[in-house]
């Protein structure tokens, strides 16, 4: 008998007297869900034999919040550059994708090299976020997450990390808040919207009434977006779950993969307000791109910023594809020092990827390196 014939025979041997399935499949109808993670996971962890990944296991601690929002420190055991790393997530999924596994986390790797690394956590949206504005998140928020970095670190400036919709946040924030930013660095960042693919497709006023939505839900549901990133690719997300069961026997495969469905399954409430602002003026009328982007009365022109750049492109990402993000040197003209470097990898892989800490995150780390403010002997 072959590899996968074996592993398929160790899971039905498994579930042939256990009604384990047919519950799972039983209590996902009822919730209605998306996501088949929370019903299969115990089934799979059995059959393989192995327990919860540890998921987030880099040293922290809290040092700020602010409403739902906390800013994390991972400090470095030996820190080698004053100017530390802050870290921008996207609304929409838990920044934790940035600290996954021992040996696969961005953020251990960059306290390995000797970074001092913040990382902001959004929480989980609540009434009090209802009416929360792009204006309040940019010059609230991220301002007040930036001059805790500084304080903390002992540094007049940070270097800005953002990611996906958190890089999209970053550069706005950068253009309305230049003070402080020593350098800024983008990672799989949406900047033409008209270039999203299927995304950009449905998005579109005639397709979707963002206003509808908003004021029926107030923050949007994470089912509701999950439901978009299920459509997308609906029997690749069936078929992963037949790739896991062919090699059960793995259990690095396993774990790795129970963790990335861990971590997707995690999605939180999208404030509201913020993501009306964000459909509209990026999906739907691709402001952000042409510098016609409004926040509070300011317009986010890209231009504006001084500071070194880099942009990180994933060649096989299907969420932020290359074309979304492309056009951002072209918009940087007050930025002498922007460079762009592309991986063969995909969107999460950027963070995730096994390849990462050898192929991805040592070329990040020394951009970084030749422009942060180094410690001196005995600080």
């Amino acid at each position: 008998m072959n590899r996968p014939a074996q592993a398929f025979q160790r899971i039905r041997s498994f579930v042939s007297s256990q009604v384990d399935v047919s519950r799972s499949v039983a209590q996902a109808l009822q919730d209605r869900s998306i996501n088949p993670y929370p019903y299969l996971k115990p089934i799979i962890e059995k059959a393989a034999g192995i327990h919860e990944p540890p998921i987030s296991a880099t040293p922290h601690s809290v040092v700020h919040t602010r409403g739902t929002m906390r800013l994390l420190r991972y400090a470095a055991p030996r820190r080698r550059y004053r100017t530390p790393i802050l870290f921008v997530y996207s609304l929409i999924n838990r920044w934790y994708i940035l600290d996954f596994l021992p040996g696969r986390s961005l953020i251990e790797y960059l306290t390995r090299e000797g970074y001092d690394v913040y990382a902001i956590d959004w929480g989980i949206a609540g009434p009090d976020e209802h009416h929360l504005t792009l204006s309040e998140l940019l010059g609230g928020h991220i301002r007040t997450a930036v001059r805790w970095t500084q304080r903390v670190s002992g540094s007049e400036d940070v270097t800005l990390y953002g990611y996906c919709m958190g890089g999209t946040m970053a550069l706005a924030y950068a253009s309305l808040y230049p003070e402080g930013i020593r350098n800024l660095v983008v990672q799989a960042t949406p900047v033409d919207f008209s270039k999203g693919g299927i995304y950009s497709l449905w998005t579109l006023p005639k397709h979707f009434d963002v206003d509808s939505l908003v004021d029926a839900y107030g923050n949007v549901p994470p089912y509701v977006l999950e439901s978009g990133f299920f459509m997308a690719s609906p029997v690749q997300r069936i078929t992963k779950w037949l790739d896991v069961c062919r090699q059960i026997d793995d259990p690095g495969f396993v774990t790795t993969f129970l963790a990335l469905e861990r971590w997707g399954a995690d999605a939180v409430p999208f404030p509201g307000e913020v993501y009306r602002q964000y459909m509209k003026d990026c999906y739907q009328q691709n402001l952000f791109c042409q510098n016609r982007m409004e926040v509070g009365g300011e317009r986010v022109d890209l231009g504006r910023i001084h500071c070194p750049v880099l942009s990180i492109i994933a060649e096989q990402d299907n969420i932020a594809p290359p074309a979304m993000t492309e056009p951002l040197l072209g918009l940087l003209v007050g930025a002498k020092d922007r460079e762009t470097k592309r991986f063969p990898v995909g969107h999460i892989g950027l963070s995730a990827s096994s390849k990462s800490p050898v192929k991805v995150w040592p070329h990040i780390s020394a951009w970084m390196g030749q422009r942060s403010q180094p410690l001196e002997v005995g600080e």
